[in-house]
């Protein structure tokens, strides 16, 4: 009986899902890796870094919540599944970017996120392209999505990069050019922290 406890513990600590709303950048990269099949290649925000997309989403969750899925495909080179990526170096993970195809999931990262993070520091854009910029101590969620269609299915698209505040190069690089962008660019520049120095008050001072 005791032993069947025991396997049954283990067995379920094994099939445990990592939580990302509890990642602290930076993490060791074998702390959130470990056990897990992924690819790697250069992050095309910061060649510095590498991207390390995970081979099964369903491996993370995010505030308890799973986004997988996909739109079927009826191409053989064609990419529509939803994935995850870890952002860092051979050491220590610094952020990570879910993307997601479906129209589904994309509302309902949406909706989970003002849920969890409340109001916006930057919401900017319309249903074609909208951009939503949240602050947080140690991290900065960049949220853009918009209507699209693949495979001549019309589907709503989301793309959310969840990064170290530190992470300077990489945030400058994934935030499109808009007045948060500016704000980056000058906060940056005078060493000041998001922590006390948010976009609200930036904006203040420039209105």
């Amino acid at each position: 009986m005791f032993i069947l406890l025991i396997m049954s513990l283990f067995i379920s600590c094994s099939n445990a899902k990592k939580d990302l709303s509890n990642v602290l950048f930076p993490v060791k990269k074998e702390n959130i890796l470990s056990g897990i099949d992924y690819t790697e290649k250069k992050s095309i925000l910061d060649k510095s870094l590498t991207a390390y997309q995970v081979k099964d989403m369903n491996a993370f969750i995010l505030y308890g919540q799973s986004f997988t899925n996909e739109i079927k495909s009826n191409s053989a080179t064609y990419a529509g599944k939803n994935y995850l990526e870890l952002l860092g170096d051979s050491k220590n993970i610094n952020g990570y970017k879910i993307h997601l195809y479906t129209p589904k999931e994309s509302e309902e990262l949406e909706k989970l996120l003002l849920e969890k993070l409340g109001k916006p520091a930057f919401d900017k854009g319309n249903e074609t392209e909208r951009n939503i910029i949240w602050e947080t101590s140690g991290k900065l969620y960049i949220l853009n999505n918009g209507n699209a269609e693949i495979q001549g299915e019309k589907t709503k698209e989301s793309d959310l990069l969840c990064l170290n505040t530190n992470f300077t190069t990489l945030i400058i690089n994934a935030t499109q050019t808009t007045k948060y962008s500016e704000y980056l660019k000058f906060r940056i520049k005078n060493n000041k922290k998001v922590e006390n120095y948010p976009y609200s008050i930036y904006n203040k001072e420039e209105n």
